[in-house]
């Protein structure tokens, strides 16, 4: 017969048990938060509480941030907002052991907007910062131009009602002074009566301007052929030129049609001719080129994928800084003079893009120039339309 454990340690054992099988679960439950802090895709650190140090960075911190940053005695390194660890961070993380916070950091690929969480925790008797870096630049930028959006929806229906109403006003002016120059034999009086209908000359391209920019224009659409329509206009793009300006062009000997109408697209090209050469006071050159082209998937634009007849307009002018870039298309928004633009010209250009289902970019550089490529939907049809430069002009 077996001898009997004693109560006392058959108890003692079971305890002994129990303790074993908490500290396995306690090994597993290290392993598998060692495993997630190592395999996860997103930026994690450790940092020592007391210096701000980086103790350990998993492999996605190391992809984020670089060898170099990572290296640096403390955090104050990554952080770009001239951050203190000692006197700002480290005092804000003991008032609160769990936080989020939005700051700009230095990063291997530059600057980046990341949301950290972090969380004080107690690792063998030693205070470490838990930091979780969540890289949301990107969204906060899809965020601004999804407001953007609003906001010039919003005032391209305030202008397209404005230059509704401003049209009929013009209609009217317009026609009385008609009438009037017919009937009136005076010198004096036809003078200024030549002065009212010149005035209100400007202010019917200004209201197409605003028509553009609401994309509320009249347009009639049909197959065109961007290369007859390039040559139609050249001449009156000439006109607006300086002698110091040179007009070079390039076309595509095989270049395909577009849905166009011809006056949309003189007011488009009209216009970046324009601002380029108001970009080049001391001279300098314009480049008009015409080519098909076909995007990919994976090309990193907000232009999508298709077969596309491209308009590009390049000057080598003073290029356009960065704090401006974002606003050029913003109407209203200009950079010249009082008195010496609207500022609706990029904001009308940008519409009637619009209006032809087509897409703009820029790509410039200060000091060296700026380019605007405009891309329409290329026709599938290869069959040239019925149409010469006299009829696109009509």
């Amino acid at each position: 017969m077996p001898e009997q454990i004693p109560v006392a340690l058959q108890a003692e054992l079971e305890e002994l048990r129990r303790r074993v099988a908490e500290l396995e679960h306690a090994a597993e439950v290290q392993e598998w938060g060692g495993q997630l802090f190592h395999e996860s895709n997103i930026p994690q650190l450790l940092l020592d509480f007391e210096t701000g140090a980086v103790l350990v960075a998993n492999a996605a911190a190391h992809r984020f941030y670089g060898e170099s940053l990572l290296q640096q005695p403390h955090i104050n390194y990554i952080c770009a907002e001239n951050l203190d660890w000692e006197t700002q961070l480290k005092p804000l993380v003991a008032q609160n052991r769990y936080g989020m916070r939005v700051s700009q950091q230095h990063a291997d690929g530059g600057l980046r907007t990341v949301e950290a969480h972090y969380i004080l925790v107690n690792l063998r008797g030693r205070p470490v910062v838990h930091l979780i870096a969540l890289d949301i630049t990107e969204r906060i930028r899809v965020q601004q131009e999804l407001e953007r959006a609003y906001r010039l929806e919003s005032l391209g229906r305030l202008a397209g009602g404005i230059a509704h109403d401003f049209n009929n006003i013009l209609t009217a002016v317009i026609g009385f002074a008609e009438l009037a120059r017919g009937r009136v034999r005076d010198e004096v009086t036809l003078r200024f009566l030549e002065g009212i209908l010149q005035a209100t000359d400007r202010a019917v391209n200004l209201n197409k301007q605003l028509l553009a920019y609401a994309r509320r224009q009249v347009v009639q659409l049909a197959p065109l052929d961007m290369r007859v329509w390039q040559e139609s206009v050249l001449d009156i793009l000439r006109r607006v030129l300086p002698e110091n300006i040179r007009l070079e062009t390039e076309t595509d000997p095989d270049l395909g049609l577009i849905q166009g109408d011809a006056n949309l697209l003189m007011q488009i090209l009209l216009n970046l001719v324009v601002n380029a050469r108001d970009a080049m006071p001391e001279g300098g050159v314009i480049a008009i080129r015409l080519q098909n082209k076909t995007l990919r998937h994976g090309r990193n634009t907000s232009v999508p994928p298709g077969r596309y007849v491209i308009l590009t307009v390049a000057d080598t002018g003073t290029g356009i800084p960065p704090d401006v870039l974002p606003h050029i298309f913003e109407p209203f928004y200009s950079t010249k003079p009082f008195g010496h633009g609207t500022g609706l010209g990029l904001a009308a250009v940008q519409g009637a893009v619009q209006q032809l289902d087509g897409y703009i970019e820029v790509q410039t550089e200060l000091g060296k120039g700026t380019q605007f490529t405009v891309y329409f939907p290329r026709l599938t049809s290869s069959k040239p339309p019925q149409q010469t430069a006299d009829t696109l002009g009509e």
